[in-house]
C-alpha cells in the first residue's frame, strides 16, 4: 500500500525480490495510476473499507500486509478490518497512530508542498523537468497527507503481529516514534531500523523484502 502521492507502481520491482512463492498485490488507490480520473479520498475509512472487502474477495491466505509512510496507516486499517485473515502486518516510515502530527504540510501552497516532497526524497528527478504534470499530481498528494493528518489519535489495537520499519534519519517518523506501534498489537512486535531517511527502502528494497520473506514462509507453515 503506497506512500502519500505514490502508487502501486512504486512497489513493482518487488516481484523478482519476492520470489515465486510470493504473489505480490499492490493497491491502485482513487486518484492515481489507472484511476487517475477518480477523485483522491481524504478519509482513511473511505479507502481502507473497499480495499479490505477486494482483499476478502480476491486475495489467498496466508496473508501479509505492508504499507509505507500513509500505506501503513491505511493497512493498518485494512487489517483492522480483515482481523484474522491477516498473518502478519508490516508498517514502514510511519508513526503510530495515536500520536498526533505536528505537521500540517496538506496545507500548504502547491509550491510549498512540492518543496516538502523533494526534499524528502519523494518525486523522481526526472519527473520534476515537468511542471505540468506535477501539477496534476499535487491534488492527490495533498488529499494523502489530508489522510495522514486526520487519522492520528487513533488508540485501535489488533491480534495479529506487527513489524515496523523506521529509516535512521527519517524527519517524519523517528525511530522512538516508529516503535510506539508496540502498543497496537496484542500478538507480537519487532523493530527493524534500516540506514537512510523517509524513502530509505528504494536505497536497498531486499533488505525491506526479505523481511517479508520470511514472515511469509511463517505463515504457510
Amino acid at each position: 500500500m503506497p506512500y502519500a502521492g505514490g502508487g502501486a507502481s512504486a512497489f513493482w520491482d518487488w516481484a523478482d525480490l519476492l520470489g515465486s512463492s510470493v504473489e505480490l498485490w499492490c493497491a491502485v488507490l482513487p486518484g492515481r495510476e489507472r484511476r487517475f480520473a477518480e477523485t483522491a479520498e481524504t478519509e482513511a475509512a473511505r479507502i481502507a473499507e473497499p480495499l479490505a472487502e477486494a482483499v476478502r474477495e480476491k486475495i489467498r491466505t496466508p496473508l501479509v500486509l505492508f504499507g509505507h509512510s500513509m500505506g501503513g496507516l491505511i493497512a493498518f486499517d485494512v487489517a483492522r478490518r480483515l482481523g484474522g485473515l491477516v498473518e502478519h502486518l508490516f508498517v514502514s516510515a510511519t508513526r503510530a497512530p495515536h500520536l498526533k502530527s505536528g505537521d500540517e504540510p496538506h496545507l500548504l501552497d502547491d509550491d510549498g508542498l512540492l518543496d516538502w516532497m523533494t526534499r524528502l526524497g519523494g518525486v523522481p528527478a526526472d519527473l520534476l523537468a515537468h511542471r505540468e504534470m506535477l501539477a496534476l499530481l499535487l491534488p492527490t498528494l495533498r488529499a494523502d497527507l489530508t489522510v495522514c493528518a486526520r487519522y492520528r489519535g487513533t488508540e485501535d489495537v489488533i491480534d495479529v503481529p506487527i513489524t515496523a520499519f523506521a529509516g535512521t534519519g527519517d524527519p517524519l517518523a523517528s525511530e522512538a516514534e516508529v516503535a510506539a506501534w508496540e502498543r497496537h498489537t496484542t500478538a507480537g512486535f519487532d523493530l527493524v531500523v534500516r540506514p537512510g531517511g523517509h524513502f530509505y527502502l528504494k536505497d536497498d528494497p531486499a533488505a525491506v523484502t526479505s523481511v517479508l520473506c520470511a514472515a511469509a514462509k511463517e505463515g504457510v507453515q
